[in-house]
């Protein structure tokens, strides 16, 4: 079968000859594995194991570079946070953004133009791929921690109490920002695209960051913004959330959501097989090897075991990406990262 209709049968709960495979890893992660195996490169990485999925860009796919330093050694993002370079002492981020900041201030802001974004890179990218493999990426769209950057963590949490049309205001402009990006990026992919990938981590080890109900009145409008465009352009959607989202997957599926990663099953609420049963047959998960537990302490018969368990729980209905809970960290043997996809490629329920 095809890597590419591998990954889109199983979107669409179709049977495959096996559940398709991806792989994401810090880049010394990479290095040491294609040192260890003799390949030449990345791809040829990517093709030893098998992968059925490329990411066309990365998180600073829609970044813009930074001004200054300054006279005071500060540099300028494109959001207006000003920062120390690591090798000039203590890092220490500045919000543009205070107590004092008034909502005008917010809305007069110097807000960054997406139409000022070089993507010229993206077609050549996805021209070497796309007839083979399935194709994922966007600008990210972090719209919910860039706006604790602006305005600083705290004072978003207290914010949406007391000065909830200042978080309202950022957001919009964070997410209008994103939305022009999201476009530019997708018709700058020509049509060769099969997933948008969006990322903001809404849970933590403990369960969600806030209660459904902020969800709905802070969150929620800007995701489907996301989703929606994405739909616009038949694109399927693949959103990232780290740790315990379970009560708001509903939302998401309601919204237009297809793809939910990375599935960390050691947070509250993520059990595997729990979320399979009561939201498998509506959307797909893409992860969910335990990288807490298992991959850097586990053996590889504990991950031979727990792929085994995670490709049983979905297999025959499609509805899965075999991929670790999180990218590949220096703290996973190789040999655990190798039994992965080793087995993804043999088993058979």
């Amino acid at each position: 079968m095809n890597h590419k209709q591998r990954v889109l049968d199983t979107v669409n709960h179709k049977p495959t000859d096996r559940a398709p495979m991806n792989y994401l890893a810090h880049e010394s992660v990479s290095q040491a594995l294609i040192k260890r195996l003799g390949l030449v490169d990345h791809e040829e990485l990517l093709q030893f194991l098998d992968i059925d999925m490329r990411r066309v860009g990365s998180y600073g796919s829609a970044g813009q570079p930074a001004q200054g330093p300054d006279a005071d050694g500060y540099y300028r993002d494109m959001w207006g946070v000003k920062y120390r370079d690591r090798a000039e002492g203590p890092v220490r981020h500045i919000p543009p953004f205070d107590e004092n900041t008034t909502l005008d201030q917010i809305i007069g802001h110097d807000w960054p133009d997406a139409a000022k974004l070089d993507l010229s890179w993206i077609k050549p990218e996805c021209e070497k791929y796309h007839e083979k493999y399935s194709l994922y990426g966007s600008p990210w769209g972090p719209f919910f921690h860039q706006a604790w950057w602006i305005m600083g963590q705290e004072n978003f949490y207290v914010w949406m109490y007391t000065r909830p049309e200042h978080i309202k205001a950022c957001i919009d402009h964070i997410v209008d920002y994103g939305i022009e990006a999201t476009r530019r990026f997708i018709e700058a992919a020509d049509g060769m695209l099969d997933f948008t990938y969006f990322g903001n981590d809404f849970g933590s080890q403990r369960g969600s960051l806030m209660s459904p109900e902020l969800f709905n009145e802070f969150i929620r409008p800007s995701v489907k913004r996301y989703y929606d465009i994405s739909h616009e352009y038949g694109l399927n959607v693949m959103q990232h959330s780290c740790g315990g989202i379970r009560e708001i997957i509903p939302l998401f599926i309601e919204d237009g959501v297809n793809v939910i990663d990375p599935v960390q099953t050691y947070a509250a609420g993520m059990d595997f097989d729990a979320l399979v049963q009561d939201f498998g047959s509506q959307v797909t998960f893409h992860g969910g090897i335990d990288t807490q537990t298992t991959l850097p302490f586990g053996t590889t018969e504990d991950v031979r075991n727990e792929v085994k368990s995670r490709l049983r729980a979905t297999a025959g209905n499609g509805g899965y990406v075999l991929m670790s809970s999180q990218e590949y960290i220096e703290d996973v043997p190789l040999d655990n990262i190798l039994t992965v996809y080793d087995e993804g490629s043999k088993f058979s329920a």
